[in-house]
């Protein structure tokens, strides 16, 4: 089943009932949830019949459940934009692409939804070497890039093993390439490997929820506005005190925020 925003431009994809039972039997849930399945497709009918917010609160319990999945944020953050709220949309299409970053609709969905927000605040440019990789590395997820840094350091450790092995090595200047060059992938790999953490887990990106908020000098309403913020405004989280959150915006600005108008990924 496909459902788009505007034709040829946004996909709504359906969820195996099976594979939701399969994943739902596999993860934690609250005594009070409903059969995933069900609710997956109560909630992709209440899309259908235009009733967007109940199909994001669908969505939202299947992933509050422990279905962590990029489908299911892809489904909440269309049902969020459809609602108008484009903050959450776009935290939920950062959640889901975090778990598969190559989606291209996920990808297709934030790229469009970005455009609906109202404060155009452009990036503070860096030095192209850290932007070129940045996005390279934007393509890989967490877990892939761990899996492959294990992958290449046991390969490097048998081909060390090998090298190093007492008795004639015919081709020895070649395994010593060939060594040198599967701990320098390794390296390569690693460094990958953190990239990743710390934009999966180490950061705290996130984005405005509240149609509108002030961003002041300090933790709280009696500091100094700085300006007013509005929903989709991204930006990283650095500190919090007493409900407010530090939040540092893409063009180098820093402001403080109420804790409650800017949702986390």
């Amino acid at each position: 089943m496909k459902r788009g925003f505007h034709v040829g431009l946004i996909r709504f994809r359906h969820w195996s009932p099976v594979f939701l039972a399969l994943m739902f039997m596999i993860t934690p849930r609250p005594a009070h949830a409903q059969e995933p399945s069900r609710l997956f497709d109560e909630s992709v009918s209440a899309y259908q019949r235009g009733l967007f917010d109940s199909a994001a609160s669908g969505f939202l319990r299947l992933a509050q459940g422990g279905i962590d999945d990029p489908r299911v944020w892809y489904n909440l953050g269309n049902a969020h934009f459809k609602s108008g709220r484009i903050g959450s949309a776009l935290v939920s299409y950062r959640r889901g692409l975090r778990l598969q970053p190559r989606d291209a609709d996920l990808r297709a969905n934030y790229r469009y939804v970005r455009l609906f927000a109202a404060d155009k605040i452009e990036p503070v440019g860096g030095f192209f070497l850290e932007t070129w990789w940045r996005a390279l590395v934007d393509r890989i997820a967490f877990h892939e890039a761990r899996a492959l840094a294990a992958m290449i350091f046991w390969l490097a450790v048998v081909l060390t093993a090998w090298r190093l092995w007492p008795g004639p090595i015919p081709i020895r200047p070649v395994a010593t390439w060939v060594v040198t060059l599967a701990w320098i992938l390794w390296v390569g790999a690693t460094g990958t490997t953190a990239t990743c953490y710390f934009r999966d887990i180490g950061s705290r990106d996130g984005a405005v929820i509240a149609l509108k908020t002030d961003v002041r000098g300090g933790p709280g309403g009696e500091y100094a506005l700085q300006f007013v913020a509005h929903d989709g405004l991204e930006g990283t989280v650095e500190r919090s005190e007493s409900g407010w959150y530090l939040a540092r915006f893409p063009n180098g600005l820093k402001g403080w925020i109420d804790a409650r108008a800017f949702e986390i990924i």
